[in-house]
């Protein structure tokens, strides 16, 4: 068996390589929503060469049906409100909490908006490390209100 080092990169665990530090999580949603701004603004405006052949390539194209498929939230205003559910302004780090469990992880706030679970059981299971930091009540309230901006966007 490997000797595995306490220091190795672990998701499930909240360790990320020091380059994520000042990285900031996306939803699927938001990466859509610049996707389609930048191919509209290559239809309205003259732009270089280099610009046209990378919305128009393969890859482009790709991306783009990938965030399509995965998209949970369907307009502008549903985006927001789930990021600032999740990414309160105020804090550097994910959501703040009702009692005095940690505040999230901007890696599981991200998670919870791209994967959309139904019951706290579900996101615990998916994301570990929520387990430790919310009960199953405070869960299911974040993903009950998760819920209520996906259906109330239509």
């Amino acid at each position: 068996m490997a000797n595995v080092n306490q220091d190795d990169d672990d998701a499930a665990q909240l360790k990320f390589p020091k380059e994520f530090d000042k990285a900031e999580p996306m939803m699927i949603s938001e990466v859509l929503l610049l996707l389609e701004e930048r191919r509209k603004q290559q239809n309205s405006e003259d732009i270089d060469d280099d610009d046209d052949e990378l919305t128009s390539s393969e890859a482009f194209n790709d991306i783009v049906a990938y965030c399509e498929r995965f998209s949970k939230f369907k307009t502008k205003e549903a985006i927001s409100a789930v990021r600032n559910l999740l990414f309160p302004k105020d804090q550097t780090n994910g959501m703040a909490t009702s009692s005095s469990a940690p505040v999230l992880h901007k890696f599981e706030a991200a998670l919870l908006a791209n994967l959309c679970p139904q019951l706290a059981a579900e996101a615990k299971t998916l994301i570990p490390s929520l387990d430790s930091k919310l009960d199953d009540d405070e869960c299911q309230k974040i993903v009950d209100e998760i819920q209520n901006y996906r259906s109330f966007q239509y």
